[in-house]
């Protein structure tokens, strides 16, 4: 039985090495996939919707706006839904469309104020093509506790005027209550309100002019006194 040898040649062939040109025509391709697939990622004429910031004081109200940042084919109309994550810190109490939307909803707003539903149209076509900065609708929200809540929008149907559904990012906005302002007037009030105690006292430079007058009302009732006791003897 003959045995037969395998060389090492014949059990493994040895790949063949990319050149330099090919290696360099790959990295190249590399390097524009990346550039592309960035500025896919970063295109700022994107539409989206946003809602403004506000800080207001507890127990008080502030406005925002939902605006929609880009229109590249106009505005047709558009169904948004506003939500408050926190509404025992803030919460929603009333709505108004601007007078270009002819054909509205009124605002649909929830029991606790957390939520509301807007929905209008531009039927006479007052949003060309192109447009920015285009406001949606003003959102009357009321402080309830100091804190820090967050405002989202859900652009549930948007459509522009080729009849095209636009599907734009959502930009939340934040809502800022600070502490009562009648709190710390008051605090305020009651800490200059000096008692009758510390009003004799003076401001700690020297004696008052109540500490003055009160010594020497002592000392006259001293003397008085002591005529009084030597008047006795005598």
């Amino acid at each position: 039985m003959t045995k037969r040898t395998q060389t090492r040649s014949d059990a493994f062939e040895t790949p063949a090495r990319p050149t330099v040109a090919a290696l360099a025509v790959a990295l190249a391709a590399l390097a524009l996939l990346g550039a592309g697939a960035s500025l896919a990622a970063a295109q700022p004429d994107d539409p989206a919707v946003s809602v403004t910031d506000a800080e207001l004081s507890q127990s008080d109200t502030a406005t925002v706006d939902v605006v929609l940042t880009s229109a590249p084919d106009g505005l047709a109309g558009y169904n948004l839904e506003l939500t408050v994550d926190d509404p025992d810190v803030a919460r929603i109490e009333s709505a108004s469309y601007p007078d270009r939307f002819d054909l509205t909803t009124d605002p649909e707003i929830g029991e606790s104020g957390e939520t509301v539903v807007l929905e209008a149209a531009d039927m006479g076509s007052t949003v060309d093509a192109g447009a920015t900065d285009v406001t949606l609708a003003t959102v009357e929200v009321a402080g309830d506790a100091p804190g820090e809540a967050e405002l989202t929008v859900d652009p549930q149907q948007v459509d522009d005027n080729e009849g095209e559904r636009l599907r734009p990012a959502s930009r939340a906005g934040t809502l800022t209550v600070t502490g009562s302002g009648a709190a710390s007037g008051t605090e305020s009030a009651e800490s200059s309100s000096a008692g009758p105690v510390e009003e004799l006292a003076g401001s700690g430079d020297g004696p008052s002019l109540g500490v003055v007058v009160l010594l020497g009302a002592l000392a006259a009732v001293g003397a008085l006194s002591a005529v009084a006791v030597a008047r006795r003897r005598s």
